[in-house]
């Protein structure tokens, strides 16, 4: 009996967490798809020094010419009590082509993932990645999540200095 009831809690947590990455990646899809309409484009994980355990970098390349479209990094942050998944698609120049809140888990703060809000970081580059934490504007009742997400895409522009695409 116990042993039955281990088994049956084992393969929930296995199909939770497969359906939890399953939705995730389908929504990076449907970001990248929307971002590079009309293109076929590739995605390919890229290795990348001083990420953090939840961050994912990818290329994106156009399947046919081989030609850079941008760069993808996949994060998460912490609102108040929970995290949340995000997505910052880069252009090839390394500025910012659109920032997207992919799952936000908490009743409050939900608003960072207004595309008015998010429409703030558009062509930031890493050039002003020590200022971003001045020149974004908070939410008011958003404070945590404004901070968490201004604080992770600042990591990003300082990351991506150092990718050769």
């Amino acid at each position: 009996m116990v042993l039955k009831n281990i088994s049956v809690l084992a393969i929930s947590f296995f199909l939770f967490g497969f359906s939890h990455d399953a939705h995730l990646e389908k929504k990076i899809q449907k970001v990248l798809s929307k971002t590079f309409e009309n293109k076929i484009f590739v995605k390919e994980e890229m290795e990348v020094d001083r990420k953090s355990e939840n961050e994912s970098w990818f290329g994106i390349t156009e399947k046919s010419s081989k030609k850079n479209l941008g760069i993808v990094s996949v994060n998460s942050a912490i609102g108040r009590f929970d995290k949340f998944d995000f997505m910052v698609v880069f252009n090839p120049n390394k500025s910012i082509k659109t920032v997207k809140v992919l799952i936000y888990r908490e009743d409050h703060g939900g608003e960072i993932g207004s595309k008015r809000w998010l429409k703030q970081f558009e062509g930031k580059t890493p050039k002003e990645a020590n200022n971003l934490t001045q020149d974004i504007d908070g939410i008011s009742g958003a404070t945590m999540s404004c901070d968490a997400i201004t604080k992770e895409i600042q990591k990003s522009l300082i990351t991506i200095r150092n990718i050769n695409k």
